[in-house]
């Protein structure tokens, strides 16, 4: 995502555009704001996962599902979210490797170095020039919380939660590991994006254990990344 030409000098010198320019400039491809929102309907779907038993062995969800529940919740004095998100897709097509049942495969966010160390970096260093220019406080988050980052992303624009679960982008597909910043600032909302899934099921027509036990309902007891990672 890249900054439009067609903004005017006042749109340049709004907070969200030189925050989103000095984003782009620390290697992030897409940057949306949303403001915290008293509604999030997130928590009802968090509850429902729960409730069915969908989560496993991860005791953890349950534990910290209060906090999970809002984004408030987890930090009363958020009032704003800056969503951040970057490209990590191949250079070929993965399902050419699954192809071949004489080879293992490994995740492809698995094969390079820890992005959580990688976009945290880059996070800190946006939210330090973020502070120093325009005051307020703020927290950095990288799947090191109990923040719900898709539905988040989802609110800001960046993409929508598809029938995998996971964030779809038009620009970046599945391809993108999500940070967020929350700030007490007031920041302008970037319209949410609306799902464009339509009739597609080829994400879960594909999943080799069938995790999908209907559109937007992930079983991870049948899926692979959460029996190889977290059991």
């Amino acid at each position: 995502m890249t900054t439009s030409t067609s903004e005017t000098p006042e749109e340049l010198i709004r907070p969200e555009s030189q925050i989103r320019a000095a984003a782009l400039r620390l290697g992030f491809d897409a940057c949306r704001f949303t403001q915290i929102l008293d509604a999030w309907p997130a928590s009802g779907r968090l509850a429902e996962f729960i409730a069915a038993g969908r989560h496993g062995e991860l005791g953890w969800m349950a534990e910290t599902a209060e906090r999970r529940a809002h984004p408030r919740a987890m930090w009363a004095g958020a009032r704003s979210a800056i969503v951040l998100g970057m490209n990590y897709g191949p250079d070929r097509d993965p399902l050419a490797i699954l192809a071949d049942r004489d080879r293992a495969t490994i995740s492809v966010y698995a094969q390079g170095d820890d992005y959580h160390e990688l976009i945290k970096g880059r996070l800190k260093a946006l939210a330090g020039w973020l502070q120093a220019r325009f005051g307020g406080e703020l927290k950095v988050f990288v799947d090191t919380a109990p923040l719900l980052e898709k539905p988040l992303a989802e609110q800001a624009g960046l993409g929508w939660q598809g029938k995998h679960t996971n964030l779809a982008s038009r620009e970046f597909g599945s391809w993108l590991f999500l940070g967020s910043i929350l700030t007490t600032l007031d920041l302008a909302s970037d319209a949410p994006e609306v799902d464009h899934c339509g009739s597609c099921q080829a994400c879960l027509d594909i999943c080799p254990t069938k995790a999908f036990t209907a559109p937007y309902q992930l079983d991870a007891r049948r899926c692979i990344s959460y029996l190889t990672i977290e059991l």
